[in-house]
């Protein structure tokens, strides 16, 4: 089907100029706006799958060669390949949609009650809370008032209350466990809040747990900037070498980890043996990768490897303290 002002000459509508030929000059749109689902698909699958065939391209080469990927990346192939953020948040989002259908590896404990009572108990409040700055926001409009602000508040609190729900479905579907005694063990410190805080994730440790892995997902983009300075390290002799250069052998990198996990998960969800051994195609991958983003010899790439090794754990401590201090904070 084709919409108004398909022909050359006719003004675009997407940015008001007149178009010269079957496309605009000036943005790039097509004449032709098409309205059927059959179109709808098509894009779909060029816009996900294909992208000018870019994803494939460098999944193909982060496999591969992830080495070679990386240095023509740096060295101007832009175009030819996608970007390595844009790859990474797509591996991110695959993970997190395998780990929601089929779980991980590691085996976690059943919730207490007191999670589950704690869980209604916000859903309640963030109800109440929304009814409250609904009213003010019914007030402000009749009053003629900037509702900017509220709507920010009431966007927040949907999205709380969204998260809430998913985190009571989740936990609907597994058995309960005791709740640890009242005489367990307890801090005490100068700084009531900070008491009150540690001892809730001290005695219901399960919804400290899931706070983690809800932050885990959000922040995993924290990873990156946390490992420039490591691989900065790696290679402060080289003049040649530019943060820009490390923050896409990093990103590239991490988007292959997140896309072997994906692999794992799938694998383990499969019945099938060996998952455990995947995990040597990490630093495999790794000694490829620096190899020849950063033009090195076996030698050179081999030490630099273990001490990226080395780099990648003291990354994820860092980073699994964050999330420990995040959930204990909220």
């Amino acid at each position: 089907m084709n919409g108004a002002g398909d022909g050359a000459g006719a003004a675009c509508l997407n940015c008001g100029a007149t178009r010269l030929g079957a496309y605009c000059q000036e943005c790039g749109q097509s004449g032709h706006i098409h309205r059927t689902l059959g179109a709808w698909w098509h894009d779909f699958t060029h816009g996900v799958l294909h992208i000018e065939g870019a994803v494939w391209r460098t999944l193909a080469m982060l496999v591969r060669h992830p080495g070679a990927l990386t240095r023509r990346y740096i060295d101007g192939e832009r175009r030819r390949f996608l970007s390595p953020l844009a790859l990474y948040l797509f591996a991110v989002f695959l993970l997190y949609v395998t780990y929601s259908l089929f779980g991980g590896f590691a085996e976690v404990h059943a919730p207490t009650q007191e999670t589950r009572a704690q869980l209604v108990a916000e859903q309640a409040r963030v109800r109440d809370l929304t009814v409250v700055v609904q009213r003010k926001r019914a007030a402000a409009v009749a009053a003629k008032r900037d509702t900017r602000e509220i709507d920010a508040r009431l966007a927040k609190l949907r999205t709380s209350g969204a998260e809430l729900a998913q985190a009571q479905a989740m936990l609907a579907r597994v058995p309960l466990a005791q709740a640890p005694g009242e005489d367990g063990f307890r801090i005490d410190t100068p700084w009531h809040t900070l008491n009150e805080k540690l001892n809730h994730a001290i005695a219901d440790p399960e919804l400290l747990l899931f706070k983690m892995e809800a932050n885990g997902y959000k922040f995993s983009w924290a990873l990156i900037p946390l490992s420039l300075p490591f691989m900065w390290l790696l290679f402060a002799w080289r003049r040649d070498v530019r943060l820009f250069d490390h923050a896409v052998f990093v990103t590239y990198s991490l988007a292959f980890v997140s896309l072997l996990m994906a692999v794992m998960i799938l694998w383990s969800a499969a019945g099938l043996p060996g998952v455990a051994l995947m995990l040597l195609l990490f630093p495999i991958h790794l000694f490829v990768q620096l190899r020849g983003a950063y033009a090195l010899g076996n030698a050179g790439a081999g030490v630099r490897t273990l001490a990226a090794l080395a780099s990648a754990l003291a990354v994820l401590l860092l980073w699994m303290i964050l999330l420990l201090l995040l959930g204990i904070a909220h």
